[in-house]
């Protein structure tokens, strides 16, 4: 057994060449400029994160632009479709108010069977009628063609066997409130 820690030796080294207890000097000069490298791109995403919050801020100022922009243009569209002058605007027309519309214009003979409202569209209507003769057909279009709340009309196709089946688009121009 050893007697002590000087007795303890290490391994044997069966090389050549004797080794020297320093790194030799590229290995030091490559771990430098590791080192450098690994700063340099610490500080390049630095930089490009401040230009990233930058860049968002001012996206950020166009989309409130561009939204300032489009209210302008919708207020603009309003006024040029006779919102401004007195009409109810369709977004904010009840259905109850475009029904009853419908229902004074529509001939005896006439029967709505189906009506589709699409605000998102500026008050589409879609009116699916049936008319018992093609005089109250007739009449029912000459009725919206005159009738302030509605602009736009356009008939659709139709069917003409027994009664008259026809799709009917408008558009809703308000009413005076």
């Amino acid at each position: 057994m050893a007697r002590g820690a000087r007795l303890v030796t290490g391994q044997p080294d069966f090389s050549t060449a004797p080794r020297s207890g320093r790194a030799p000097a590229w290995d030091t000069l490559t771990l430098l400029l590791g080192g450098l490298l690994l700063a340099l791109a610490a500080a390049e995403a630095w930089h490009a994160r401040g230009e990233a919050r930058r860049a968002g801020e001012r996206l950020a100022g166009v989309r409130r632009d561009a939204e300032a922009a489009s209210a302008r243009l919708r207020a603009l569209e309003a006024g040029a479709r006779g919102e401004a002058r007195g009409l109810l605007p369709a977004a904010e027309a009840r259905p109850d108010q475009i029904v009853a519309s419908l229902a004074s214009a529509l001939p005896r003979d006439v029967r709505l069977a189906r009506l589709s409202i699409d605000y998102s569209q500026g008050g589409a209507l879609e009116m699916h009628v049936v008319a018992r003769n093609t005089a109250g057909w007739d009449l029912l279009l000459e009725t919206l063609e005159r009738a302030r709340q509605f602009r736009e009309v356009e008939p659709g196709p139709e069917t003409r066997e027994a009664e008259v089946r026809s799709v009917i688009r408008a558009r809703w121009a308000g009413e005076t409130p």
